[in-house]
């Protein structure tokens, strides 16, 4: 008589714990205002308020007054209301081209891989206007510190996400050791996991052949050798090109694989849902519920009925049928969901976003600039505040996604970011201005080409990662860093 009261218990926690999980998933599915999106704390308001007030005094009375106070209120605020600006607006852009990307009809993966574009606008925007800024409006000294702390920002905003991908391994497998990937997540990243390996690895020789180069030159020239540092090379034109070419390839790839996964969907009799064999507990499941592609023990007796857990997440994604697309990368996306907007909305809200951040991208150039003119801070480290300031508030989200265990989230929200870093910016950049080649180039070139090789080999083997592969992963990156800030010949 207990084990029929536990089983009927443990059966309606269950069908509780479903129609909460249905429920809520039906109420993220309803339509959003403009408003209620974009809509902040009262507290926030007042803070950047005052805030844009205090920075709008400084620029005044540095241009009036001019001295050292007003220039370093100048650049604190600056730096203050233009991280605000690359982090909240950002958040609207990716909002709202998530919705457009849907509304055009693309599938949930490729929307989400072109909206997590958006999420490296802070970095790329801030970098993009100090490389314009210093190749075709200053010049000089300064000009060529600008150019090289934008491709710094650029490497180093990659090598925080390579970081942070580190960080969600060891806060995601606390429990167990070790973070488990999905199958469709591995067949759908690991294409560019590999060419970035690749692209990385290719630039990074290329642009040793052209040091190696320049070294002979100056040695059959007979000059005085004057190191590394000496050396002023930089990677051709057709190398940021190439890279550039790659990742739109890629993206064409994913659409043509997306409208094929959709068309297959469409022409495709739908599998009838079913229901766990035993009548006692098909009596307390809800209509709406399936367990296609669940892989499910058949319950005997009535003791192993009992030892169903209704609240972990192997029991709620079998008998919820959240597992319905697992044989479709390309039509299940590893992103967070986002709200859903009307078409107007969307639009409106990318225009704000973007807007928001090319205003927090020209205040943090400015304060880079500033620093550079008055002061003796290194562009490596400024580089290193920058990337900082754009990478770790936007991607650091995936962070608390794999807290609540959305790993899969997290992965791809960091592994696209490193990507489209080093392939899509990078590479821009590389096209607008050839890229300098020193030492920090080139060992975090060769750093993140490892980290890419290391990542992907680990989760091919055994399609999971480890706590140990998350460390070592953190070292490598930090490693780099260390290098960059403690004094690598020509660079501090």
């Amino acid at each position: 008589m207990n084990n029929k009261n536990e089983a009927k218990e443990s059966s309606t926690e269950i069908s509780k714990e479903i129609k909460e999980k249905h429920v809520v998933e039906l109420e993220e599915e309803t339509e959003h205002t403009l408003w209620s999106v974009i809509k902040l704390p009262w507290y926030e308001y007042v803070i950047v308020g005052l805030l844009l007030a205090v920075t709008i005094a400084m620029y005044i009375l540095y241009a009036n007054k001019g001295g050292e106070f007003f220039l370093i209120g100048k650049i604190i605020t600056s730096v203050i209301l233009g991280i605000w600006l690359a982090f909240r607006p950002s958040e609207w852009a990716v909002d709202g081209l998530d919705n457009l990307m849907r509304a055009v009809g693309l599938t949930a993966y490729v929307a989400g891989v072109i909206s997590s574009i958006a999420s490296n606008l802070p970095e790329a925007i801030a970098a993009g206007i100090m490389l314009i800024k210093g190749k075709f409006i200053i010049g000089g000294t300064v000009g060529e510190d600008l150019i090289h702390t934008a491709f710094y920002t650029t490497l180093a905003a990659a090598g925080f996400n390579a970081i942070l991908l580190g960080i969600v391994v060891l806060v995601g497998g606390k429990r167990k050791g070790y973070i488990e990937i999905k199958k469709e997540t591995v067949m759908a990243e690991g294409v560019l996991l590999r060419w970035g390996f690749v692209a990385t690895l290719l630039t990074f020789g290329l642009a040793i052949i052209i040091i190696l180069d320049e070294i002979f030159t100056e040695i059959h020239a007979g000059t005085n050798f004057p190191g590394i540092e000496g050396i002023t090379a930089e990677l051709p034109r057709m190398t940021g090109a190439v890279l550039v070419l790659s990742y739109i390839i890629y993206m064409i790839f994913l659409i043509v694989k997306s409208r094929e996964a959709r068309a297959a969907e469409l022409h495709t009799d739908p599998i009838k849902a079913t229901k766990p064999t035993r009548s006692k507990l098909n009596e307390k499941m809800p209509e709406f519920v399936t367990t296609q592609n669940a892989q499910r023990k058949i319950l005997d007796t009535q003791e192993e009925i009992n030892i169903v857990d209704p609240h972990s997440e192997e029991t709620i994604e079998t008998y919820s049928g959240s597992s319905a697309k697992i044989d479709n990368p390309y039509a299940v996306a590893p992103t967070m969901k986002r709200p859903n907007l009307g078409v107007w909305s969307a639009v409106i809200l990318v225009l704000l976003g973007i807007g928001g951040v090319v205003g927090g991208g020209f205040l943090l150039s400015n304060a880079v600039e500033g620093v550079l003119h008055e002061t003796d801070l290194s562009i490596g480290l400024i580089a290193l505040i920058v990337g900082f300031s754009g990478a770790v508030p936007e991607h650091g989200i995936a962070v608390m996604a794999a807290v609540k265990g959305k790993t899969d989230v997290a992965l791809g929200n960091i592994l696209g970011g490193m990507l489209q870093m080093t392939l899509l910016i990078f590479g821009l950049f590389a096209i607008i201005v050839p890229a300098p080649i020193n030492d920090f180039m080139l060992f975090q070139l060769i750093a993140l080409a490892g980290i890419l090789w290391f990542v992907k080999r680990s989760i091919t083997d055994d399609n999971r990662l480890t706590s140990f592969e998350g460390i070592m992963v953190i070292l490598a990156q930090t490693f780099a860093f260390l290098l960059l800030i403690l004094g690598l010949p020509g660079i501090i």
